[in-house]
């Protein structure tokens, strides 16, 4: 342990006025989702805040996100923290007074509280101005929910011009018990693969058509033994995983359509395994073509790598979560079957993405993703204390 003087220098601990913010922003970005690379509204109400609090407001690069630089005057190196910013295409039914204003659209992932946290971060530090050192760089990312943002912004100078020496974030959890943080060195997160599959077959009358041609036939098939894509197929225990999200048409009761859309996603832990299941895909799409005499293709929308924490960031972000927490900061024991494409800025920088647990009191929490999604505030606190702390320390070293 560091002394009390030491430990104060190196832990910049919100005030209440902060945290109180904090509650405020999240619930005002609860109540206006935006969807991935339409959050302008969001993006303007980012950079004017950020204008207020005194940051220097720098080129985003991409239409929508916000980059801002605090730079303390002091010697230090540049710590980048990452937000994500966009929604989903989900009808609310969570039941919070403070629920979506968007029909069709929803914060159920908690990109919300990721966005206040990081504000709350900032006026931290700016709070703390005279007793920390080196440059934060603020950058709130668009697109993370169709894994784009993040090579969008790369792709467009963000790192060439600001050269971070580390980068943070966090990501709610509402599975978790609220107040914890939980990382991983290494391997903490799968890569993901999203897939666009299209059956193509001549349609048909409702009460004639069989199984040749029948495309539908044809994606239940497929769907059907889906599975087998990832069996056996494992990291550290922990099997990859596949589904389908989605399944459209142009038919009707009658009508056996020409066409069918399948869309879901492959998630895998390293490129060895990510072929092996890319085969197996291909290999399934073969057998449906073959039993239903119809054509089928793959396309691979878009997907982001495996997120690798960097051990010595993840040791900090951990030992200043204990140092605030006790042992309620702790290490992931196997890597999860979800994705971020925080990964793509851990590729070029070493960095640590953790887990912030905010599982709701009461019943068991509705999942990521779902209208009923719903997280437990009184962990956002949590959240503004680590990353500030994990902030200053590693801008120190």
């Amino acid at each position: 342990m560091t002394d009390s003087h030491e430990e104060h220098a190196t832990t910049p601990l919100p005030s209440k006025s902060v945290l109180d913010d904090v509650i405020d922003l999240r619930r005002y970005f609860h109540k206006h989702p935006e969807v991935s690379f339409s959050e302008h509204e969001t993006t303007r109400y980012l950079t004017n805040r950020l204008q207020e609090m005194g940051l220097d407001i720098k080129t985003a690069g991409t239409q929508t996100g916000a980059v801002a630089i605090l730079d303390t005057g002091r010697p230090g190196k540049t710590v980048m923290l990452r937000a994500d910013i966009d929604a989903l295409p989900i009808h609310e039914q969570s039941g919070v007074e403070f629920h979506s204003s968007i029909d069709g659209r929803m914060h159920a992932c908690g990109h919300d509280a990721h966005m206040a946290i990081m504000i709350g971060v900032a006026r931290t530090l700016i709070d703390r101005i005279w007793d920390v050192g080196g440059k934060y760089l603020f950058v709130f990312q668009p697109a993370e929910e169709i894994v784009e943002g993040a090579k969008a912004m790369i792709a467009r100078g963000l790192l060439d011009d600001h050269r971070p020496d580390a980068v943070i974030g966090l990501h709610i959890v509402s599975f978790m018990e609220s107040g914890t943080v939980v990382s991983r060195p290494g391997l903490m997160w799968s890569g993901s693969d999203a897939f666009d599959i299209s059956f193509s077959g001549p349609g048909g009358h409702g009460g004639m058509m069989g199984r040749r041609g029948n495309v539908l036939a044809a994606q239940a098939f497929f769907v059907e033994r889906l599975h087998t894509v990832v069996e056996g197929l494992e990291h550290d225990g922990v099997q990859c995983h596949t589904t389908v999200g989605n399944i459209s048409s142009d038919g009707a009761w009658n009508i056996v359509p020409r066409g069918v859309l399948v869309q879901g996603s492959l998630r895998t832990f390293n490129d060895s395994l990510r072929e092996q299941a890319l085969d197996r895909l291909r290999d399934l799409l073969r057998e449906a073509q073959s039993e239903f005499e119809i054509e089928a293709k793959l396309d691979l929308v878009h997907g982001t790598v495996p997120l690798m924490n960097e051990p010595n960031v993840t040791r900090t972000v951990l030992d200043v979560g204990r140092e605030l927490i006790g042992d309620r900061a702790s290490v992931l024991g196997r890597p999860l079957t979800v994705s971020d494409d925080f990964a793509e800025f851990l590729t070029r920088i070493p960095g640590c993405y953790f887990m912030l647990g905010a599982r709701p009191e009461g019943d068991a929490p509705s999942a990521h993703h779902s209208p009923g999604f719903r997280i437990d505030e009184a962990a956002l606190p949590v959240g503004v204390k680590v990353l500030a702390g994990a902030a200053s320390r590693l801008a120190a070293e």
